[in-house]
C-alpha cells in the first residue's frame, strides 16, 4: 500500500471532513431542519468534491485515453448532482412539470455513461502510455447512446417510464417501469460488474502472489453497501441512504486508489520518485534550502552551492557539481567524471610523449630535408660538372695561353676566349638549374645566352648577328643541345673566326639553330659530337 505524504494526508482529511459534513446535512435535512438550504449545501459539497477530483486528472494521468475516460466520469458525476440540485431546488414540479421531467430523464445520461466509461477505464488499466483502445471496444458506445435516447424520448413511447392515464400531468410521483427500463438497468449493472471484475483481476499482479489491496478496499465497501442497502438496514438508510451519492463516491475512490497504488500511471509522487532516482541531483529554493534530493547525491555545504551557481565545481573523488536556475529556485546535479579525469591525465601524459616524439620527428625531418637538399645540390653539381667538364679543360688551356702570351694582342685574344668560355659556363649552369626547378626552359633564356656570348665575341673582334624566332617553352634537352652546338662551333673556330651569324627558328617540338661562320677552322668534329649536325664547308656555315 502506498505510503501517504503529509500533503496527501491533509487532502484525505479535508475530503473525509467534507463527506462527514454532507452526511450530517442529509441527517439534518431528513429531520426537517431547513431541508431546502441543507440539501443545497449538501449538493454543493458533492459537486465541489467531484470537480476538484476531476479537474487535476488532466495533468495527473499520463495515458491519454485513461485521462479522457476518467475526466468524463468526473464531469458526469458533477453533471448528475447539478441536475439533482436544479430539479429539487430550482425547478418547481407543479409549475414546470415538463422541465422537471426532462431533468429527471437527463439523470440517465450520467447513469448510463458512468458504468460504460468505468468499463473502458478498467480495460485500459496497466496499459502502456501509448495505448489506444481497439476499435471493437468503441461499439460499447452504441447501446449506451441508444438507451440514453430512449430515455430522453420516453414521452413519445413510454417504454421506460409508464404514466397512469388518470394523471394528466406526468411526474416522478406517479409512474411505473416499462421494459426498456429493465434493459437500461441490466446494461448499467452488466457494465459495472464487468468493470469491477476487471479491476479486481488486475489487482492481482501476474506471475506473482502480490495483490494490490488499496483498490480492493472501496471495491469490497461497494459490495457490502449494496448488500446492506438491499437488506434495508435502518442505519444505512439514515446515514447512507442516497445510493447515487455513495456509488459515485466509491467509484471515484476506486479509481483514485488505482492511481495511488500505481495501477493507473500518474505523474504525482514527485518527491518519492526524485528520491529513488539514480540521478545525483537536488532541487533547492532561491535561498538554497533543499526541497527535493535524490539518495545518490553527495551532501555539500551551502558555500559550495553558492559557488556552483557561478561556475562548475569539482568535488573530492572526481565529482563535478553543476547548477542551473529554475523557477523559484535552482537544480544542482553531480556527475562522476573521475574516469574522465583519469583519462585526461593519461591523455596529458600521452600528449607530452607525443610532443617529445614529434620534436624528434621534426628534427629528423629537418635532417632528412637538409640531406635531401645536399644530395640535390650534389646531383646538380655533378650534372653541371659533367656537362661543362670539356669546356673547363679548354678554359684551363686558354688560361695557360694567357700566362705565356708574349704580346699584347695575344693576351687580348686569350682574354676574349676566356670571356666567351666563361659566359658559356655561367649560362649553361644556369640552364641546368632552371630545368631542374621548372621542368622546361623558356626560349628567352636561350636568347639571353646567345646575346651574352655574342657580346663577348665582339670583344674578340668578331662581327656578330642574331635572329631569334623561338617563343615558347622548350624542352631542356633541346635548349642544352642547341647551346652546346653553338658553343662547340664557336670554340672550334674562335682562333680564326671573323664573322658569325645565328638563326634560331622552329617551334617547341622542332627547334633549330643555324650558324654562318667565317673562319679557317675544320668543323668536321661537330658531325661527330652532334648526330643531327649538318656542315657545308664550301659556303662556310654549319647548321643543326
Amino acid at each position: 500500500m502506498t505510503k501517504l505524504n503529509q500533503r496527501s494526508k491533509r487532502t484525505v482529511a479535508v475530503v473525509a471532513a467534507l463527506i462527514v459534513l454532507a452526511i450530517v446535512c442529509r441527517v439534518l435535512g431528513n429531520s426537517g431542519f431547513y431541508p431546502r438550504a441543507i440539501g443545497l449545501v449538501r449538493s454543493i459539497i458533492y459537486i465541489f468534491l467531484f470537480a476538484v477530483w476531476g479537474f487535476p486528472l488532466q495533468r495527473r494521468i499520463m495515458q491519454n485515453w485513461q485521462r479522457r475516460y476518467m475526466a468524463a466520469i468526473a464531469i458526469c458525476m458533477s453533471f448528475w448532482f447539478s441536475l439533482r440540485t436544479l430539479k429539487y431546488h430550482f425547478i418547481p414540479a407543479a409549475t414546470m412539470p415538463d422541465v422537471a421531467r426532462l431533468a429527471w430523464y437527463a439523470y440517465y445520461i450520467p447513469m448510463l455513461l458512468i458504468p460504460m466509461l468505468s468499463l473502458l477505464t478498467a480495460v485500459s488499466l496497466g496499459k502502456p502510455e501509448y495505448y489506444r483502445p481497439p476499435k471493437l471496444l468503441h461499439l460499447l458506445w452504441a447501446p449506451t447512446i441508444l438507451l440514453i435516447l430512449t430515455v430522453l424520448t420516453n414521452d413519445l413511447h413510454q417504454t421506460v417510464f409508464v404514466f397512469p392515464k388518470e394523471y394528466p400531468i406526468w411526474t416522478d410521483d406517479h409512474y411505473s417501469y416499462g421494459p426498456m427500463y429493465g434493459v437500461a438497468m441490466l446494461w448499467i449493472l452488466l457494465a459495472a460488474i464487468i468493470a469491477l471484475g476487471i479491476i479486481f483481476r488486475k489487482c492481482r499482479l501476474p506471475r506473482s502472489k502480490r495483490v494490490l489491496w488499496l483498490p480492493l478496499v472501496p471495491f469490497f465497501l461497494m459490495l457490502a453497501y449494496a448488500l446492506l442497502y438491499i437488506m434495508g438496514i435502518p442505519v444505512i438508510r439514515l446515514f447512507l441512504g442516497d445510493l447515487t451519492t455513495v456509488s459515485c463516491l466509491l467509484i471515484a475512490l476506486i479509481f483514485e486508489s488505482c492511481i495511488q497504488c500505481g495501477l493507473i500511471r500518474s505523474n504525482s509522487h514527485y518527491a518519492e520518485l526524485f528520491r529513488a532516482s539514480s540521478i545525483a541531483a537536488q532541487i533547492t529554493d532561491r535561498d538554497l534550502n533543499v526541497c527535493y534530493a535524490a539518495q545518490a547525491i553527495q551532501s555539500v555545504e551551502r558555500k559550495v552551492l553558492e559557488r556552483a551557481k557561478q561556475e562548475t565545481v569539482i568535488l573530492d573523488g572526481g565529482i563535478r557539481l553543476c547548477a542551473e536556475p529554475i523557477r523559484d529556485g535552482y537544480v544542482f546535479w553531480q556527475e562522476d567524471i573521475s574516469a574522465l579525469l583519469a583519462l585526461l591525465d593519461e591523455l596529458s601524459g600521452t600528449k607530452e610523449e607525443l610532443e617529445s616524439y614529434n620534436g624528434l620527428l621534426e628534427e629528423e625531418n629537418k635532417q632528412k630535408r637538409r640531406r635531401k637538399r645536399l644530395e640535390e645540390q650534389k646531383r646538380l653539381f655533378d650534372m653541371v660538372q659533367e656537362t661543362i667538364k670539356p669546356h673547363l679543360l679548354l678554359l684551363s688551356e686558354v688560361s695557360k695561353e694567357l700566362q705565356t702570351a708574349g704580346t699584347e694582342d695575344a693576351a687580348r685574344k686569350a682574354l676574349g676566349k676566356l670571356a666567351v668560355i666563361g659566359a658559356y659556363l655561367k649560362r649553361r649552369s644556369n640552364l641546368i638549374m632552371l630545368s631542374d626547378s621548372l621542368g622546361q626552359t623558356p626560349a628567352e633564356e636561350l636568347h639571353l645566352c646567345l646575346q651574352e656570348s655574342e657580346a663577348n665575341l665582339r670583344l674578340c673582334g668578331v662581327t656578330c648577328a642574331l635572329r631569334f624566332d623561338l617563343a615558347a617553352q622548350l624542352p631542356f634537352d633541346a635548349v642544352g643541345t642547341l647551346f652546346d652546338f653553338y658553343e662547340t662551333a664557336v670554340e672550334l673556330s674562335l682562333d680564326t673566326l671573323t664573322d658569325l651569324t645565328v638563326f634560331a627558328t622552329g617551334n617547341a617540338w622542332s627547334p633549330r639553330i643555324t650558324l654562318m661562320l667565317s673562319c679557317d677552322a675544320d668543323l668536321a668534329e661537330l658531325s661527330t659530337a652532334f648526330e643531327n649536325a649538318s656542315i657545308t664547308k664550301e659556303d662556310r656555315f654549319c647548321q643543326d
